[in-house]
Formats: structure tokens, sequence, C-alpha cells
């Protein structure tokens, strides 16, 4: 059985001295630093003492944390699942948000970001924790740093996708729209030099005597492309439908004079996806974090009204179970229980006014 003393040994052999932590993000670098000396054995020890305590939604961030910092020091924990980092990371960002603690949320995140760069997950979670802090700009900063990173690599149109984000957010950053009137200028250059060697080939098939067979066969591509469902803006699942009708158009025709048009759109499809994904996730968040709040206030009403009736207040009392009823709702667990206290209440004054 794990004791409490066992767990604030762990926590402290991992997380060092509480006062002499520092800045989130420099305590997590020093305390890896730290921790990647210790032997494998009490690197072990540690991790199923603090993996005991750290199951479902209450667990604390301080073990949660400590787990972290095991994992990344000692990646071979993560083979038998003790501390893995990515979904012990994005835990405690969630707990830290949920009690107040954003600048340490956001510390996580980043720091796992620099470990894990581009992993989709992680962006996910940063691009919500900002739209549910308020935070834009620096949401506009981050996609922008991805058009610019996009564009390094050569994927021209997913920058121009994730660079339309940034203008729907700020419609002022006029770098962003520079940006995009630059790719489109790259874009139509390259457009204009491929349709200069598509004539060359062209010419050399006209001569060939095989005109007629390339002709027909851009025809029906065109008019197959132009066949393929529409999507309709905003909605996930048409804008899916859509984005595996061009994955597999891309597959069956990978060359065709159209081709460059098609691949542009997958790769703007795909950005769309990704914004709505977190729209929805930060959403749903949200829903999840106001059902909470309802529950743990009507909870608080219901202790207050017990406290108070305890101390002879039952005017007091009934209000605060009444009150504890309108915010539990139908589903809240005693609710039976506390309208069956608020009906005794009433007909307790009633007889004694």
């Amino acid at each position: 059985m794990t004791t409490t003393l066992i767990v604030r040994d762990a926590t402290l052999a991992v997380h060092g001295a509480p006062d002499k932590r520092s800045e989130p993000r420099e305590h997590l670098r020093g305390r890896i630093t730290e921790v990647e000396h210790m032997d494998e054995r009490t690197a072990l020890e540690c991790a199923e003492v603090l993996g005991s305590v750290a199951t479902g939604e209450g667990a604390d961030p301080e073990v949660l944390e400590a787990l972290l910092i095991l994992g990344l020091a000692h990646p071979e924990l993560n083979e038998g699942g003790q501390a893995a980092p990515m979904p012990i990371g994005r835990r405690l960002a969630t707990r830290l948000e949920r009690e107040g603690e954003i600048d340490h949320a956001m510390a996580v995140l980043e720091f796992l970001l620099q470990r894990f760069p581009g992993h989709e997950a992680l962006e996910r979670d940063m691009a919500q924790l900002m739209r549910r802090q308020g935070m834009v700009q620096d949401l506009v900063g981050r996609y922008f740093e991805r058009a610019k990173k996009c564009i390094a690599e050569g994927r021209t149109s997913e920058a121009a996708g994730w660079l339309r984000e940034v203008l729907q957010l700020d419609p002022a950053r006029k770098d962003a729209a520079r940006l995009i009137r630059d790719l489109r200028f790259k874009k139509l250059k390259q457009h204009q030099r491929s349709g200069g060697g598509w004539r060359v080939l062209l010419l050399l098939v006209l001569l060939a005597g095989g005109a007629g067979v390339l002709v027909l066969r851009e025809l029906r591509l065109a008019e197959e492309f132009r066949g393929l469902p529409a999507a309709s803006e905003g909605n996930t699942t048409s804008l899916q439908r859509r984005l595996a009708d061009l994955e597999a158009f891309v597959e069956r025709n990978p060359v065709w004079h159209g081709a460059l048009r098609v691949l542009s759109e997958r790769s703007e499809l795909r950005v769309r996806l990704t914004v709505l994904a977190d729209q929805k996730q930060a959403e749903e968040q949200l829903r999840v974090d106001e059902e909470r709040e309802r529950l743990q206030s009507a909870e608080l009403c219901r202790t207050r009204g017990l406290q108070l009736a305890q101390g002879g207040d039952l005017a007091g009392a009934l209000r605060a179970f009444e009150e504890a009823l309108s915010h539990g709702g139908s589903d809240w667990e005693p609710r039976e229980r506390v309208e069956r206290d608020v009906q005794d209440l009433r007909a307790h004054m009633a007889r004694n006014p």
C-alpha cells in the first residue's frame, strides 16, 4: 500500500526542494538534467509510486509533473507505460488550467512542443488553451510562425491556408497579406513555367500523332474533378469527404494539367480541418468546464445549507438548498435527497412560524 510519506518522498526526489524551484520552464529543464543522473531502479520505483496516485481527473499536478520529468529524463520508463511524457504532459496542462495556473499550463505545452516539434495534438492543445484564455494575438503569432515554417519547407499551399487563418483572426496583419500575395505570384510563375513545359510536351505529342488521346484524357479528368462533391464551409464531415475525394483523385491521377490546383486545395482543406478540430475541442472543453462548475456550485450550496441547518438558521438553509437545486439540474445525483430536505424544512417552518 502506497503511503503519503512515500509519495511525498518520491515527489521531492524528482522535483527537489520546494524553496529552490524556479520558473516552470527552467524548473523542467533543470530537473530533467538532474534526474537523468538518477539510477534506473530508483527512477522506476519513483514512477511506480507516483503512477499509483496519478489516475483520474483529480490527480495532483505536482505528481503529474514529477512523472513528466521522469519520463523525459528516463525514456526507458515509457516502454512500460509508467511515465509516457505525451499523455501525462497533456493531462498536466489540463489540470493546471482548471486550477487557474494558465502560465504554468502554457509553459508545460511550450516545453513539450520544443521536445516534440510539430506534434498535432500538442499544437491543438496550445491553440485551444489560447482561444479559451482570449489570447488571440498569441494564437495569430503561432499561426504565422507555422505558415513561415511551411514556406521554408516548400509547402506553399499549406502556408497560404495558415496565413488566411491569421487574417481571419487579425485582418490588420499586413505582413500576412503580403506573404499571401508573394505566394500567389510565386505559384503563378511556377504555373507559367510548367505551362511552357506542358506546351512543349503537347507539341511533341501532336507531332507524334497522339494529340487526340491526350486531349480526351485531360477533358475526362477535368470533368471528373468538377464532378467531385463540393464541401460546405464549416461542416467537418463535408470537408473530410471532400479531402478524401481529392486524395483518392490525386492517387489515381498523379500527373495531369490541373494537378497543381488539386494539390493546393488539398493542403488548404487540411488546414481548415485542423482549425475546425481546434474550435470543436475548445467548445467541448468549455462545456465540460461549465458542467463541472455547475455541479461544484450545487455541492457548495448544499454544504452551506447543511451548515446553516446545523447552526439553526433554517431560512438560510432553505435558500441554500433551493439554490443548490437550481445549479444541480435534473441529473444531479443528490437531487432527491436535497428536495426532501427542502420539503422537510418548509413543513417544519410552517408548523413553527
